[in-house]
């Protein structure tokens, strides 16, 4: 995996997305990083370019350092910075990120313009109330007990593997997370502000209404907790007075004594009575199996991880629970499948290849399997000439022909045939032989038998032709004779 920074003249066309108080995002329309085809955003720093950018590289490497599940885990769950940018050598002027994906997205009434627009769909709206979801006519259904539970459980578990890793999200709010529906999910942004604990030179900042009782030196993992106890309280007891709630109280009738305990020491001032991220995402995974069942793969697998170019490939596959199953082959698009049409399995397009996903999803959750790299190899080319084939050798023949017919007969008797009663053969009329062609003729054409008609023509002039030869066989003896001895040349 490539680290070097990526001329900014390299990323050609750019589309404004939006800016904030570090720096201006644009979509990225025509270039992607090598190996890879995620769609990217490029977030140029506008202010405090030094520190950005050296945050932004300790980001990228840290990245680049993790194990291929780990990474992909990250990416999961964040739009993580890929890479830096220079607009000089030596010069990063700003990074590159995974564009947020379109489910993350809702419509809503611009401010300003009062038109609608595309916003990304930040977990501060699951605080809202029914009367300023109206005045924004933003398409936010109501979001039950259960799908709140559900995102706060995933919003805890990638901040826990960042301090697995040792690292502190730091500023984090709900301004700097956005979640999806069917299923619920989420994802963090603005996570060029992550930092290392072992940097601790780090400058982190820290969302109003959101900071930890000490707000004092450096933030970690404490300070991330404390902010994560502040989510659970605020996303559960949405309503009135819900952005700047920090009393465990408001709880009741929410969670059950074990829960509201464990957020009341989340967002106490004793920095050591903090429950770890760990010990909250267990809660929470506990209290949403209580009330969901994810959907299961109990097998898949790519029948044959090799096949020709213009084949299909097959993967089976046993899942339950399922709404939708995606297939990623390499980096291309996932392919949707409907699993109650193809509930054993799929065949594959026959021009791809790279390592095969299988992931399963309904309103609660996901399931995935790597099944491992499909290797498509090219057709040989097949080329067939006229000269390949073998040629057909005729030996040469003289010509030959037989002898003029008249001179064979020449000086021959010659014998009449008078009229005998032969059978004619007589033609079918031309109107029966129409009729019977046209579909549903009346009468098919009944032709003469032939046989008993040439058999009792042969019989006919068989005899006519020994009577001929017993009438005249004697005199034409004689003649030969004669003429024989006139000429002196004996005959056999």
């Amino acid at each position: 995996m490539t680290l070097a920074p990526v001329p900014e003249s390299k990323l050609g066309g750019l589309q404004f997305i939006a800016d904030g108080g570090y720096g201006e995002v644009f979509r990225v329309k025509n270039f992607t990083l090598p190996g890879d085809r995620t769609e990217l955003a490029y977030k140029k720093f506008s202010k405090d370019h030094a520190q950005q950018a050296a945050s932004a590289g300790q980001a990228v490497s840290f990245r680049a350092r993790l194990s291929p599940a780990d990474r992909s885990d990250l990416d999961c769950y964040s739009v993580w910075p890929r890479a830096l940018v220079e607009d000089s050598p030596g010069h990063v002027c700003g990074l590159l990120m995974p564009l947020i994906p379109p489910a993350f997205f809702c419509q809503l009434a611009d401010p300003r313009t009062g038109h609608m627009k595309q916003s990304p769909r930040a977990m501060s709206w699951l605080i809202a109330n029914e009367q300023q979801r109206q005045m924004t006519r933003i398409d936010l259904p109501q979001i039950d007990q259960t799908e709140r539970l559900i995102l706060l459980a995933q919003l805890v578990y990638i901040i826990g593997r960042l301090h697995k890793h040792g690292w502190v999200f730091g500023d984090l709010s709900f301004n700097n997370a956005v979640f999806a529906l069917n299923p619920p999910r989420v994802m963090l942004v603005d996570c060029d502000g992550a930092a290392s604990l072992a940097d601790l030179g780090r400058q982190q900042g820290s969302t109003p209404f959101w900071d930890p009782p000490e707000n004092a030196g450096l933030q970690d993992k404490q300070t991330d907790c404390y902010k994560l106890g502040l989510a659970i309280l605020r996303c559960l007891t949405p309503g009135k007075g819900a952005s700047t709630a920090r009393k465990a109280t408001r709880l009741t009738g929410e969670l059950d004594a074990a829960g509201r305990s464990l957020v009341d020491r989340a967002v106490g001032a004793d920095r050591a009575a903090r429950p770890p991220a760990r010990e909250i995402y267990h809660y929470l995974k506990a209290g949403v199996a209580a009330r969901i069942k994810p959907p299961v793969i109990h097998s898949a697998r790519l029948v044959q991880a090799f096949c020709l170019r213009g084949q299909a490939a097959r993967v089976e596959w046993s899942i339950a629970g399922a709404a939708e199953v995606t297939v990623t082959v390499g980096f291309e698009p996932p392919q949707v499948v409907d699993p109650q049409r193809y509930p054993k399995g799929y065949s594959l397009p026959p021009d791809l290849s790279g390592p095969v996903v299988v992931e399963a999803w309904n309103r609660f959750g996901q399931a995935r399997a790597d099944l491992g790299e499909l290797t498509r190899y090219e057709m040989p080319a097949v080329n067939i000439t006229i000269e390949a084939l073998p040629r057909l050798q005729v030996a040469a023949r003289e010509a030959f022909s037989p002898p003029p017919l008249p001179a064979t007969v020449v000086r021959r008797p010659l014998v009449e045939i008078g009229r005998t009663d032969i059978p004619r053969l007589s033609p079918p009329s031309v109107m029966s032989l129409v009729a019977s062609a046209v579909p549903g003729g009346r009468d098919p054409v009944h032709w003469p038998s032939l046989g008993p008609a040439v058999s009792d023509a042969t019989d006919s002039l068989t005899e006519f032709i020994r009577g001929a030869i017993d009438e005249f066989g004697p005199t034409l003896r004689a003649e030969f004779r004669e003429r024989a001895k006139a000429e002196k040349q004996p005959r056999p």
